[in-house]
C-alpha cells in the first residue's frame, strides 16, 4: 500500500493485525507510538537539514527513510541519534506519570536497542561516521564492520544463552534479523561528503 512518499508493506499489515488481536497487555499501541514517534524524529532532523526524502518504506522488520541525496556525516549523525533521542527523552516522560511505566519501557527498550552499534541500526550508522571522519571513508567502513561483527557475535551467544535457559526466542530472532541486514550493509550504503 502507497500513501504518498510512504509505502507500507502487507507484512506490516499482518504482523501489526496478528500482534494487535494477540496483544491482551496493550503493549501493541505503545509500541505502534513509539515507533512513529522515533521515525518522526529522524524525518524532522532530515527535513531541518534540508535533505530531499524520496519515500518512507515501512515493513514488518522496521522502517527505512530513503533520501535522494548524499547527506555529510554530521548530518547523518543527527539524523541518526535523532530517533534513539525521541525515545529516550519520551521514556524518561512517561516514567514521570502514573501509569506511564508501560510507555516508558516501550521507548526505553526501543532507544536503547537501536543505539546497539551494528549495522543499520542508528548506533551502527552514527558509529560508521564518527570512524569515518576519524579514519577516512574506507577504513572506517571497515573497522565499523568488525565491531559490528564483534558485537553481534556477543548478541548471538547471549540469545542462545537466552533461548537455553529460559526457552525466550525473541532474542534469537532479533539476532537472526541483525544477522540478515549486517549482509547488505556494504551495499546499500550511500556516497557522503565530508
Amino acid at each position: 500500500m502507497q500513501i504518498g512518499r510512504v509505502e507500507i508493506s502487507p507484512g506490516f499489515l499482518l504482523l501489526g493485525a496478528w500482534l494487535n488481536y494477540a496483544d491482551h497487555q496493550g503493549i501493541f499501541w505503545s509500541t505502534l507510538l513509539s515507533c512513529g514517534l522515533h521515525e518522526l524524529c529522524h524525518l524532522c532532523v532530515l527535513r531541518l537539514l534540508h535533505v530531499p526524502i524520496r519515500r518512507v518504506c515501512i515493513t514488518a522488520v522496521g522502517a527505512e527513510i530513503c533520501v535522494d541525496s548524499g547527506m555529510s556525516y554530521r548530518g547523518e549523525m543527527a539524523a541518526a541519534l535523532a530517533g534513539p533521542f525521541g525515545n529516550l527523552l519520551l521514556a524518561w516522560t512517561a516514567s514521570r506519570f502514573s501509569g506511564g511505566e508501560l510507555l516508558a519501557g516501550v521507548n526505553l527498550a526501543l532507544g536503547l536497542f537501536n543505539l546497539i552499534p551494528v549495522g543499520r541500526l542508528d548506533g551502527g550508522r552514527f558509529l560508521h561516521c564518527v570512524l569515518s571522519v576519524m579514519m577516512g571513508p574506507e577504513r572506517g567502513e571497515w573497522v565499523s564492520r568488525q565491531f559490528s561483527r564483534l558485537c553481534l557475535l556477543g548478541l548471538c551467544l547471549t540469545g542462545v544463552r537466552s533461548f537455553c535457559r529460559f526457552g525466550n526466542l525473541t532474542l534469537p530472532m532479533i539476532v537472526l534479523w541483525m544477522l540478515y541486514s549486517f549482509q547488505n550493509i556494504g551495499e546499500n550504503r550511500k556516497k557522503r561528503t565530508k
